[in-house]
């Protein structure tokens, strides 16, 4: 499977890269943050995406946020559970935001979703058969996540499926290497220099 990114046939999607999630300060940043700052994946996704805009590629940024008073999230896994408890991921608050680097511009869609992956009660499936693409790019955190998830939902939906790896993280080295071993099977793993050669 070979990728032209150029090609208005391809999306590039950015998945919960939020200021709770990755950022030290974040609610959720004891879990994920070191990885994202080991692996520098603010400035390898921020050249993805200046890249992807140059190039003018629909970027589609998907964000896990909730109501104030959480009446929107069902706790039904640890993941969420921990949501809860830390008080993050509000709408309307920093740690709910897009981290300033990849803030989007007006006119790229942002879907907010409040399940573990990003299909279930939005318009996400809809945008993208709308937009006619057959490749669909992904980034962001957590590789195991977040990315794991909507990379399986896009592939059996019939898309070629490309995870950008170095701009993607997990809580540890471990789970985000053993995640992109299962998502091989699936998808094409690449990184940022292999896009935009």
């Amino acid at each position: 499977m070979t990728l032209d990114i150029r090609s208005s046939k391809a999306a590039l999607l950015s998945l919960h890269m939020q200021n709770d999630i990755i950022l030290k300060d974040g609610k959720l940043g004891k879990l994920f943050s070191e990885q994202a700052e080991v692996r520098n994946i603010i400035k390898y996704s921020k050249e993805l995406v200046h890249n992807a805009r140059s190039s003018n590629i629909q970027i589609i940024h998907v964000c896990v946020r909730f109501k104030p008073d959480y009446s929107n999230l069902i706790a039904n896994s640890t993941l969420l559970k921990v949501v809860k408890q830390t008080e993050a991921l509000r709408e309307g608050t920093w740690g709910g935001d897009i981290v300033s680097e990849l803030h989007p511009l007006k006119d790229e869609t942002v879907i907010s979703h409040q399940r573990v992956g990003p299909f279930y009660g939005t318009e996400l499936s809809h945008i993208l058969k709308k937009g006619g693409f057959e490749s669909i790019v992904l980034f962001g955190v957590a590789t195991n996540v977040i990315v794991e998830s909507t990379a399986r939902v896009l592939s059996d939906e019939g898309y070629n499926v490309f995870i950008v790896e170095d701009c993607c993280s997990a809580a540890t080295i471990e789970a985000h290497q053993a995640s992109l071993e299962s998502l091989s099977l699936l998808t094409e793993i690449i990184t940022v220099n292999e896009i935009f050669k």
